[in-house]
């Protein structure tokens, strides 16, 4: 991927050399036995562990967003008139992709990732980009908003950004290091632009796990 100017026009170009890289990356992993081939007696099982789930976290992600926007309340369930958590809107839209893509990986290519294996988000990133984005399987746009989701999660939940600020360049065009995620859910948004960006990553997750679900079903 080769970073490109500022703006939201500006779209950044996966070159060969990002996807050689990510190949790189998967193939030392293979080899170090990181990520596991399944059989295929337990790939499909797997896969639905990890649809289930995405289908969880999507619907947390819904649930969230639908208590913080006050447009749902269910019978029975109490939330405090000020109630909004648009920050976990946003982190359970991008856990649901992040299990899809593993869910598509054990469907697809009978495999699954080391349980206690650290770096997840950083291998995650490399296996989209070498299973889904080298194959053309998922649109440059639903690849950059994965990425804009999962930075905006790592701060929300001190997940470590160094696991895969390397390979995230085009991260500096959108996002001025110096104010974090967190705090842009915490300090400086309005009430109604933190929903806007909610609503902005649960449909993103919604339309990216159709994608991948899709690629599941097809033979």
């Amino acid at each position: 991927m080769v970073c490109t100017g500022e703006g939201h026009d500006m779209k950044p170009i996966i070159s060969d050399k990002k996807i050689e890289i990510a190949e790189k990356r998967v193939m030392e992993l293979i080899d170090l036995g990181d990520i596991k081939k399944l059989s295929e007696q337990t790939k499909d099982n797997i896969a639905q562990f990890y649809e289930s789930k995405s289908r969880n976290r999507l619907e947390t992600a819904t649930l969230i967003y639908s208590y913080s926007s006050n447009s749902k309340k269910e019978q029975g369930v109490e939330v405090s008139a000020n109630y909004a958590d648009y920050g976990e809107v946003v982190a359970a839209s991008y856990y649901a992709m992040y299990y899809i893509v593993h869910a598509y990986l054990a469907k697809k290519y009978s495999m699954k990732l080391r349980e206690d294996i650290r770096g997840v988000h950083a291998i995650t990133y490399s296996l989209i980009i070498y299973y889904l984005v080298k194959t053309n399987n998922l649109a440059t746009h639903l690849y950059e908003e994965y990425l804009q989701t999962m930075k905006t999660t790592a701060e929300i939940h001190n997940i470590s950004i160094e696991d895969f600020k390397e390979q995230a360049c085009g991260y500096a065009n959108k996002y001025d290091e110096s104010r974090t995620a967190r705090e842009m859910f915490t300090y400086y948004v309005t009430k109604s632009a933190e929903e806007h960006h909610a609503q902005h990553a649960l449909n993103i997750a919604q339309e990216f796990i159709g994608v991948v679900r899709e690629l599941m079903m097809k033979k």
